[in-house]
């Protein structure tokens, strides 16, 4: 029973983040967003693909630990961004963006090696038979986004509880169809809850969006984090403090490196790609979630969980620290 709560408060927390996306903020940004989110997911894959096969030497681990490393949150950035008061700014728009690109290119990316790892391909065809079947899912569920949801947006909108609820109802059908096409649940949760918007929704976009953060983060999403913890053990602090300093500096060299040459790439400034690079770093539940599905397909281990628990606790706490220290050197962002 404990199980399964908590993996509804895993679905949850992937529908809120999907509700946070809006993919239109990509357009404000297209240039930077995209440069941003692809070299910052790229960078710390690689990186942390290759720490991971040096200690393990299991190709699908070494996958799983890298793509964990590189996924960013879109839910803790904004809260930062908003306690800094740079969400409405300029740098603020530009790494909201970028997280856009990110968690979605993450996404994709998990789609696929979860579905190469429970099929088992391992040649060219398989492979791309693979990628296309995902790729297509991604495209059905995108279409039912623009061209259903529009039909059946006064539902969504009704009074009381009743939208709130039809939207759960909604989220948990696309996750079971996307669960049924092969992609595992947490990927229909975040396309189910990425294609309600207050366009489709209206005035009562702000309610469900309360009632999500509420259940997320105040009742069922912690049940997920009790769950992670069970798996986490404090001894590899010290069995395995090489495998966590190198991971750890894979996930922040690879966040920084690749999120701010993506800046630079997009003709941002110095100290504004700095800055980017540094607020990319913060990983959150996103990175938590996939550690878990890892441990669930069989690929991860408690000391895998456990290094992974450390680099998200570490990396996300380091990001508020950072930025407010930029901004007592720069306090201009603030009004860019």
């Amino acid at each position: 029973m404990f199980d399964t709560l908590a993996k509804f408060g895993m679905f949850s927390l992937i529908f809120y983040a999907g509700l946070k996306t809006d993919p239109k903020a990509i357009m404000k940004n297209i240039k930077p967003s995209f440069a941003i989110g692809i070299l910052g997911t790229l960078t710390p894959i690689v990186l942390g693909t290759l720490v991971t096969w040096l200690f393990t030497h299991n190709f699908w681990t070494s996958i799983i630990i890298g793509i964990a490393i590189s996924s960013t949150s879109l839910v803790t950035k904004t809260r930062i961004l908003s306690d800094l008061n740079l969400l409405k700014s300029k740098i603020g728009h530009t790494i909201v963006g970028g997280a856009l690109v990110d968690n979605i290119f993450s996404f994709i990316i998990v789609g696929i090696v979860i579905e190469l790892i429970t099929t088992g391909a391992t040649n060219i065809l398989g492979i791309g038979y693979v990628i296309l079947s995902v790729l297509i899912t991604f495209a059905i569920v995108i279409l039912i986004g623009y061209y259903v949801y529009p039909k059946i947006g006064g539902f969504f909108s009704k009074e009381g509880t009743t939208g709130c609820t039809f939207t759960l109802l909604v989220g948990l059908l696309i996750a079971a169809v996307g669960h049924e096409f092969g992609l595992h649940f947490i990927i229909g949760a975040y396309l189910a809850g990425l294609f309600v918007s207050n366009e489709f929704v209206g005035r009562k976009f702000d309610d469900i969006k309360l009632f999500f953060h509420t259940l997320s983060h105040d009742f069922i999403g912690p049940l997920f984090l009790v769950s992670v913890a069970f798996h986490v053990k404090l001894g590899v602090l010290i069995t395995h403090a090489p495998f966590l300093m190198l991971l750890l500096g894979a996930a922040m060299i690879g966040k920084f490196v690749g999120a701010g040459f993506g800046a630079h790439l997009a003709k941002l400034k110095k100290k504004e790609a700095f800055v980017i690079g540094m607020a990319m770093n913060g990983r959150g539940t996103t990175e938590l979630i996939l550690a878990m599905i890892g441990l669930e397909l069989g690929i991860l281990t408690d000391v895998h969980v456990s290094l992974l628990v450390f680099v998200a606790f570490v990396t996300t706490l380091l990001v508020p620290v950072g930025l407010k220290y930029a901004i007592s050197k720069h306090p201009s962002f603030l009004n860019a």
